[in-house]
């Protein structure tokens, strides 16, 4: 299996997973639990599906979203999109924190999901050639 269809496989796991959690009621506690070590969960950061919070909130939600995007789709990486969209993620993320405005969900979602879709390439990525050594005297 390659890394990319196994990014995009367990991806695509995750989000299934994110997913269903709402709709299996009790059964859903050890996803809850699982998603808590890395996600606030905030009820209201969290997308709702059958009156029920998902399990991620949406900035995390929109990374997962497009680390399956960015797998199946399987784009080349590319770092000036990766640092493009890693600063856009950043200031959403420090306009936020510092107080200075309070995005809404869907610019979260976005600015998560554009961040994972050039990042996960870089998985795949063929390194780059190492520049030729200089010799010295």
């Amino acid at each position: 299996m390659t890394a990319r269809r196994a990014a995009a496989l367990f991806a695509a796991l995750l989000l299934a997973l994110i997913l269903a959690a709402p709709l299996a009621g009790s059964m859903a506690a050890p996803v809850y639990a699982a998603f808590s070590w890395i996600c606030h969960q905030r009820p209201d950061r969290c997308w709702r599906l059958a009156d029920h919070s998902l399990p991620v909130c949406v900035r995390c939600l929109g990374l997962y979203a497009g680390a399956l995007a960015g797998a199946a789709a399987g784009w080349r990486f590319s770092r000036p999109l990766l640092l493009g969209s890693a600063a856009l993620a950043g200031a959403d993320w420090l306009a936020e924190a510092g107080g200075w405005l309070a995005p809404p969900s869907a610019t979260r979602f976005l600015c998560g999901f554009l961040l994972a879709a050039t990042a996960v390439p870089a998985i795949w990525a063929e390194p780059r050639p190492a520049l030729p050594r200089r010799e010295t005297v």
